[in-house]
């Protein structure tokens, strides 16, 4: 193999993006932050009443319930990384 294969054969097992990131890194810290929002939506649908032993929703009371779980979820949010709300309302 010259010199030249090896390099291209290195390149191909680097998983480092144009910023210099660690791809799998980047994903390990997506899934974590992807699941620590769903564990918030869990906590924030208990609290609005929707969790474990409850009735199914009925289909004419979904929306009210979606709002009332995503009102909760939002305070929560806030309360976790006021930054990125702030930088949010920005926009």
């Amino acid at each position: 193999m010259s010199e030249h294969d090896d390099h291209d054969h290195e390149h191909e097992h680097d998983h480092e993006d144009s910023n210099g990131h660690d791809s799998s890194v980047q994903a390990e810290v997506f899934l974590s932050l992807r699941q620590q929002n769903l564990e918030l939506l869990k906590v924030a649908a208990q609290v609005a009443g929707y969790g474990g032993g409850t009735t199914p929703i009925k289909p004419e009371e979904k929306r009210a319930a979606l709002e009332r779980i995503w009102d909760i979820y939002s305070e929560f949010y806030e309360w976790i990384d006021p930054e990125e709300t702030e930088a949010e309302g920005d926009e």
